[in-house]
């Protein structure tokens, strides 16, 4: 039977319709099911092939250069071709400086490393972080991670330091004990509010015991000081007979220094413990983005575990016993002070818009 001409044309329009309907349903199901595939992980092989092609690793930072080295040191081990360069750097610095350099187009930080959880806020704000997660952070607990591409490294309990020949047999282990024994420990230094560790620490020991305790220490028995080195050297020179809520690198830096460990001792605060966070990140401006995964996927597997410890960080990793009688971990901090007087800010909005109120307060009492 012979199709008149319209009809044809009719017919033929339909088939098309038809046709192109199913090629967009079949491409929509493509896409969708391209969207619900979950990212590959990235591959070990390829990163080491594109590090070695890379500049060496910037890294800004505030660890001590004594424990950084350490660590890297470890990281060396594995990967001897990469150099690590890191900046010691106020937390502040830190951030304003790659901020900077990243926008003038300039070589600036593959990686950030800092105890600054206000301003690890304003820095996932920015978008300062390249969003990478290392595989190994499963075995860790969920705060690891705090932002896309943000996590904690190591999350250090502020702890005191003592002279001990000055204290001869007396050893303090908490904050209240120091405050009420105004006649040993007449004269005391610990970190500003104006530090960001400080801040974290000082921070986190109101949050548990109030401002009672600092309030009792007050202006006349503080000494001022500075960061952890300034601090070592004022209670080991006697310009006061401890360091309160300060940072627990210093357990590192006494080991290894025959003359402080002869003269310097440490312990925790058992009436409350701050954790103060160490954050770090892998910038989106890296030069030597591959190097920087590497290091952050070190640090957090089981042999980077061990370094942290070993370098006077705090490692972390659920179920991990170091080796070597190390004790710089958080199951330590727990096992000897308690859950109930250990305090972890975490990164914040609260704890950021805290802080002014907070240094008020503080410089009421302090100066």
């Amino acid at each position: 039977m012979r199709i008149p001409s319209k009809a044809r044309a009719a017919l033929v329009l339909m088939l098309t319709a038809a046709v192109a309907l199913l090629a967009a349903t079949s491409a929509n199901s493509r896409t969708d099911a391209a969207a619900a595939k979950p990212k590959p992980k990235y591959s070990l092989p390829q990163l080491i092939k594109q590090s070695k092609s890379e500049s060496g690793l910037v890294v800004y930072g505030n660890p001590p250069a004594a424990n950084f080295n350490a660590l890297v040191a470890k990281f060396n081990q594995k990967y001897p071709w990469i150099k690590v360069t890191e900046s010691d750097l106020e937390d502040t610095t830190i951030f304003s400086k790659y901020a900077s350099e990243a926008g003038q187009g300039a070589r600036t930080a593959d990686m950030l490393i800092a105890s600054a959880p206000n301003m690890w806020v304003y820095a996932n704000r920015q978008h300062y972080a390249t969003d990478f997660t290392p595989t190994g952070v499963t075995k860790f607990p969920k705060y690891a991670k705090q932002f896309k591409g943000i996590f904690v490294m190591s999350p250090d309990p502020a702890i005191i330091v003592y002279n001990k020949l000055l204290l001869k047999d007396k050893v303090p282990t908490s904050v209240t004990e120091i405050a009420n024994d105004s006649s040993t420990y007449n004269k005391v230094t610990g970190y500003s509010v104006d530090n960001l560790f400080g801040y974290t620490a000082l921070y986190g020991y109101v949050q548990l015991k109030g401002w009672g305790m600092l309030e009792k220490i007050g202006k006349s028995r503080y000494v001022s000081s500075g960061n952890v080195a300034a601090q070592l050297q004022v209670v080991s020179q006697g310009g006061a007979k401890a360091t309160y809520l300060t940072s627990p690198t210093a357990r590192f830096r006494i080991d290894s220094d025959s003359r402080l460990k002869d003269i310097l001792g440490w312990s925790y605060a058992k009436d409350a413990t701050p954790i103060v966070p160490r954050g770090i990140a892998i910038t989106r401006k890296a030069s030597s983005p591959a190097s920087a995964k590497l290091f952050m996927d070190f640090v957090f597997s089981r042999t980077g575990q061990q370094a942290i410890c070993d370098a006077g960080f705090t490692s972390y990793m659920k179920g991990f016993k170091p080796s070597g009688g190390c004790t710089n971990t958080l199951a330590d901090v727990y096992a000897k002070v308690g859950a109930k007087h250990v305090f972890n800010p975490g990164f914040t909005q609260k704890f950021v818009n805290a802080r002014p109120a907070f240094s008020r307060r503080w410089h009421s009492i302090f100066g």
